[in-house]
């Protein structure tokens, strides 16, 4: 697994950079969003990034679809950045962070430490990783904080979906235990659904007022 995908990788500096550039113009920076710099070595790491977590092997044919994937990514990395420094957040969920590296870990068939290896060897940093995934949470964090009293959830409907649930697991009326883990889920899960319904909202207001360059 491991030298295969450093394989993929050895080529892709052909397909997105050329050799003869210097170091000045692989650390220009080619966007801004807002005060937030990224530079072309920033999008080739991003590329590589892709490359390894969804373990793909880039090409002629999907060289662009995946540049703009990294593209979209950085941006969006950028957006949340600037919002939760100004916000000053700095919790978020150690528990999710040790879930985040362990799915990815596990997609590629390795465990934390083989991951790690993986992305040195590849001359990608370890700890730019663990950075992007503690945005995401940082801004769940954030979001959860602003929203939390917004959260309104439609009993009625909650109780025809745990109806429905229990009625589809066969679970005994008498079995109090099961059905109340069983609603405290589906709770759970509209929860989040609304939580992710205002993140995307938020996210989208500050994609309106951010000013991105394309320099």
């Amino acid at each position: 697994m491991k030298k295969k995908i450093f394989v993929y990788l050895v080529s892709i500096f052909f397909l997105f950079l050329r050799p003869e550039q210097s170091f000045a113009e692989i650390n220009k920076v080619i966007i801004s969003v807002g005060t937030y710099p990224i530079t072309r070595l920033d999008l080739f790491k991003e590329i590589k990034l892709i490359a390894i977590i969804s373990n793909q092997e880039i090409t002629e044919e999907n060289k662009e679809r995946i540049k703009n994937l990294a593209v979209q990514s950085l941006i969006t990395k950028a957006i949340k950045t600037l919002e939760i420094e100004r916000y000053k957040v700095e919790k978020f969920n150690k528990t999710d962070l040790e879930n985040l590296i362990t799915s990815a870990a596990k997609n590629l068939n390795l465990d934390k430490n083989g991951l790690k290896q993986l992305l040195i060897q590849n001359n990608l940093s370890y700890e730019s990783l663990i950075s992007k995934f503690k945005v995401d949470l940082k801004w769940n964090s954030m979001i959860f904080d602003m929203y939390k009293n917004r959260i309104s959830l439609n009993t009625v409907e909650i109780e025809n979906k745990l109806n429905l649930e229990i009625k589809r697991l066969e679970v005994g009326v008498n079995n109090e235990e099961r059905i109340e883990a069983i609603k405290k889920n589906l709770v759970s899960q509209e929860k989040n659904k609304k939580l992710k319904m205002f993140s995307n909202s938020h996210y989208s207001n500050l994609e309106r007022v951010v000013q991105i360059k394309f320099l």
